[in-house]
């Protein structure tokens, strides 16, 4: 997997798809500057490490709502397409779908298969009728009934704004455990196409949004279900973990996540 850059316009190549990102509105963070400190009453709108401290300190982050990123995505799944058409509150969606359109390839999923060629050969059968459906003079819309979910749509785009991105997309598809395999695979592309315009937001992002923050909430979650006291917490502590820093202890010992599936 990896970005290649061309004319100033990034695009992912994963294995299967690929994501160009057609449009991100403040790659300087000079707006979300400006804005933090209308919001802050401040005078020195120029300051571009405040957004973040707006992340850290937990105020509301509604100046990240006014920021968007806009993505093409090409040979991706209509499973994965499901996915991300969840997030009511993105910008826009632009997609021909198979009204109009057809399909011509599928993708596998990513997820543990017991059967490779069991799953190839259905998946197959299913996109064969379809097109047999096509090929008989049905319209896209009838045929397309028969179409598997592992057909490829064809080129359409989203655009989500940073808020949704930080808060939803990329917490429940790539920073929590549980969503499909392909949805993860599009939604890290998607995350490295944003992080590789601007690291420190995206990472501040991670940090209070994203896996560490998952982690201090289960911690929380079963320190309150055990009923635990210090005297029982004093007690777990072994020797060797004298060295290290107690959150890191702490996620450690209760903060595994589960996938609910």
């Amino acid at each position: 997997m990896s970005i290649i850059e061309n004319n100033g316009v990034k695009t992912y190549q994963g294995d299967t798809f690929s994501i160009t990102m057609t449009r991100y509105s403040d790659p300087e963070r000079l707006n979300l500057a400006r804005n933090a400190a209308r919001y802050l009453g401040k005078k020195d709108i120029e300051n571009t490490r405040r957004p973040l401290g707006i992340v850290r300190q937990g105020h509301v982050p509604e100046i990240f709502r006014g920021e968007i990123v806009e993505f093409e995505f090409n040979d991706v799944s209509k499973e994965v397409y499901d996915h991300l058409v969840t997030y009511t509150t993105r910008n826009m969606r632009v997609a021909g779908g198979n009204r109009a359109l057809t399909s011509d390839d599928f993708t596998l999923p990513s997820d543990k298969v017991k059967n490779q060629v069991n799953v190839y050969e259905a998946v197959s059968d299913s996109m064969s009728m379809y097109k047999v459906l096509l090929e008989n003079g049905e319209t896209p819309q009838v045929a397309r009934a028969a179409m598997p979910i592992a057909a490829k749509l064809n080129t359409f785009v989203f655009q989500f704004n940073f808020l949704t991105l930080g808060q939803a997309v990329f917490k429940q598809r790539i920073w929590e455990k549980g969503a499909q395999g392909n949805t993860v695979k599009v939604v890290q592309g998607m995350w490295e196409l944003v992080h590789s315009i601007d690291p420190d937001l995206w990472n501040t992002f991670y940090e209070w949004f994203g896996t560490p923050a998952t982690e201090w909430t289960e911690v929380r979650r079963k320190i309150k279900k055990k009923r635990l006291s210090v005297q029982q917490v004093l007690e777990m502590v072994e020797d060797k973990d004298f060295e290290m820093s107690f959150e890191e202890w702490l996620n450690g010992k209760f903060g595994q996540q589960q996938s609910m599936w």
